[in-house]
């Protein structure tokens, strides 16, 4: 349960062997391979250089088209997978298999291409359709699309908007222009279409007498032969790009078969993404070329041993102080704080040379999540919930450390149930009652007779809130003194043992003596002398901080420091402390929340009580999961991690081989 120790490897290997060297590393999963620190720019390395790009561009590219393939597949052949499939178990010899990759390829080409031709026969009906509606005002006119008229009496096919009184139209262009007639065609949701027939030497004047109106001109250029005539041709061809459509969407189904060699390749492309990635990280001559990574010292003996098979040269070195900082790092932890990593990682990793943090972090998470939520039956529904989903879905990475870290969260939930007696906050009472079976339950029953549970409860949060605020800001003292003392303990590791006496020392003779002094004078029955006892232990820790000042700063400069160091401690402590009340705040909204919505069902009967106390206390259950999560996350992040904690590492992410869509069976390949 610490930070895992790195070494970091020098190695210098034939170029012929690169590929297979690099999917050994990859198999084995424990190389993380960083840029040299070399100038490429540099004259002096003259000769050194990067490998070529083409590998990666081109496993980018089939990454890109496998993708697609199965986009393509989940819109035209859903899967049945199920919410909770399993993952089918390869070899990393059948990821790697060059045939079935070859095959994927070939189907992700033809369930692109079927794709495509899918997408352009919609397009041209698209388009056919957008034509045929062009055409259907003009429908019921016998003249043909490209009727002209003659020289002395033309023919225009013309709109105005749909909302013009044709009658008045038609009156307008008879008083001012004569020698022309309107022919009516058909309408659509915005305008009337007609046909103007009128002499040549009318034109002019017609068109003047139908501006008020908002006439203007259609060209229908391209058409031949009548309205009528050319939309039964576009409904022979729409009819015919319906039924090419539809056997492009069967094509498309029947390729859905395809859909488990696709996954199994869509992972193949990304171990070469990965692999192609790291390989750019190297230094190439036109013989050799240069590795330069980490990897945990545990693992030294596996990657010796991989190395020995080749021809090549190599070393593993313990980080020097200076390369701190460059340090990736992993941590090892049991599967208890394990899960915890997600949080870590969310919040930033620990530097390399310090501790971490998790193995403090998981029973103050643990203790805290379960304190707020304090319902047996929320934590059984997250206890069965994350197991049910962890056995059935089995997650990877990150998923599965949140699960797990629910699990436990429930299990501590339904342990702080039991003590206050919820179960979906006061359900049972409210359901014995309503039955009117209360007085015959064998349990624990108040002053009025009324059923509470089954057992006495320690505590409620509603009757003692007394006793939930002092119990929460207890929790607060002991996580904020826990982290004080880690920060001792890395002082002292790292020979800063002055800092570590006038500074957390000092402070935890000043609380813990102010602690003292007030129960001995304001607490009845206490020893005497027990007051006066805290005072001296206050005093030696405000004499252990103003010595520290002074020998960081000499003079008026330390009793400065001194003077801000009590007034920042003082409030930075006193609201710290004060900050765990959320505990308090959210274990009562709970309980508060959960009876507000069993005593609304209550009164309209069992049958309302029932279905209103279901919906209420799923609300209740999701908001208090979020809330817990959110507010046990700033306690770690901000009054625990804010003592001690060191940021600045990078994650370790070695070269391996990660799958999405199948788990993988270890083997030599």
């Amino acid at each position: 349960m610490a930070i895992v120790k790195m070494k970091r490897l020098r190695l210098l290997a034939l170029r012929p062997d690169r590929e297979e060297l690099l999917r050994r590393l990859q198999s084995l999963g424990c190389v993380e391979i960083r840029e040299p620190a070399i100038d490429l720019s540099d004259p002096a390395w003259a000769g050194l250089g990067k490998p070529e790009a083409s590998g990666l561009e081109k496993a980018r590219e089939q990454s890109l088209l496998l993708d697609g393939a199965l986009d393509t597949l989940r819109r035209y052949a859903p899967a049945k997978d199920g919410l909770f499939a399993r993952r089918p178990e390869v070899t990393e010899r059948e990821l790697f298999d060059e045939g079935v990759y070859a095959q994927g390829l070939d189907s992700a080409r033809r369930v692109m291409e079927a794709e495509q031709a899918l997408a352009a026969k919609t397009a041209e009906r698209a388009k056919l359709l957008t034509q045929k509606a062009s055409l259907e005002p003009w429908s019921c006119l016998d003249a043909p699309l490209d009727e002209e008229g003659t020289a002395a009496v033309p023919v225009h096919f013309c709109s105005v908007p749909v909302k013009t009184d044709f009658a008045a139209l038609e009156a307008a262009v008879d008083q001012d222009a004569g020698l022309a007639q309107l022919v009516r065609a058909g309408s659509d949701r915005e305008l009337q279409y007609f046909l103007l027939v009128c002499h040549h030497s009318a034109v002019s004047a017609c068109y003047e007498a139908m501006r008020p109106f908002g006439a203007s001109r259609v060209t229908l250029r391209g058409w031949t032969g009548t309205a009528a005539e050319n939309i039964a041709l576009l409904d022979n061809r729409i009819a015919a790009l319906e039924r090419e459509e539809a056997e492009c969407k069967a094509a498309l189904t029947a390729l859905g078969e395809e859909r488990s060699v696709l996954r199994r390749c869509v992972d193949r492309a990304a171990q070469e993404i990965s692999r192609e990635e790291n390989k750019s990280r190297l230094i190439d001559t036109d013989a050799a070329f240069v590795l330069d990574g980490w990897l945990p010292a545990e693992n030294g003996q596996a990657v010796e041993k991989l190395l020995g098979g080749f021809n090549c040269a190599w070393e593993m070195a313990e980080p020097t102080p200076e390369e701190y900082p460059q340090v990736p790092i992993k941590l090892k932890n049991n599967p208890v704080t394990g899960p915890f990593n997600v949080i870590t990682e969310m919040y930033a990793m620990p530097a390399y040379d310090t501790v971490d943090p998790n193995p403090l972090m998981a029973p103050f998470f643990i203790i805290f999540f379960g304190f707020m939520m304090n319902d047996i039956g929320y934590g059984l529904l997250m206890v069965l919930g994350t197991l049910f989903f962890l056995m059935k879905a089995r997650p990877k990475g990150s998923m599965r450390d949140m699960m797990t870290m629910f699990f436990m969260c429930g299990i501590a939930s339904t342990f702080w149930g039991c003590l206050t007696g919820g179960f979906f906050g006061d359900f049972l009472p409210k359901l014995f009652d309503l039955t009117g079976i209360a007085a015959g339950v064998s349990g624990y029953h108040d002053a009025s007779g009324a059923f509470v549970w089954f057992w006495k409860p320690v505590f409620t949060p509603i009757n003692d809130i007394i006793l939930v605020m002092v119990g929460a800001m207890a929790m607060g003292v002991v996580q904020v003194f826990t982290g004080m003392a880690v920060s001792v303990s890395l002082k002292v590791r790292h020979g800063q043992v002055l800092d570590a006496v006038t500074q957390e020392m000092a402070w935890w003779c000043i609380l813990i003596g102010a602690a003292i002094a007030i129960c001995g004078s304001a607490v009845a029955g206490m020893p005497a002398g027990l007051g006066t006892a805290g005072l001296v232990i206050l005093v030696l820790g405000a004499v252990l901080l103003l010595a520290g000042n002074l020998i960081r700063a000499k003079g008026l400069g330390g009793i400065t420091g001194f003077v801000g160091d009590v007034y920042n401690g003082v409030s930075g402590y006193f609201s710290d402390i004060l900050s765990y009340l959320r505990l308090m705040a959210l274990m009562m909204a709970g309980s508060i929340i959960a009876s507000v919505f069993n005593t609304l069902g209550s009164v309209f009967g069992l049958v309302p009580f029932i279905i209103v106390a279901v919906i209420g206390n799923v609300l209740n259950l999701v908001l208090n999961l979020l809330g817990c999560y959110v507010h046990t996350m700033r306690l770690q992040c901000l009054e625990f991690f804010g003592r001690f904690y060191q940021d600045g590492g990078k994650l370790f992410r070695p070269l391996a081989v990660e799958t999405k869509y199948v788990d993988i069976l270890k083997e030599e390949i």
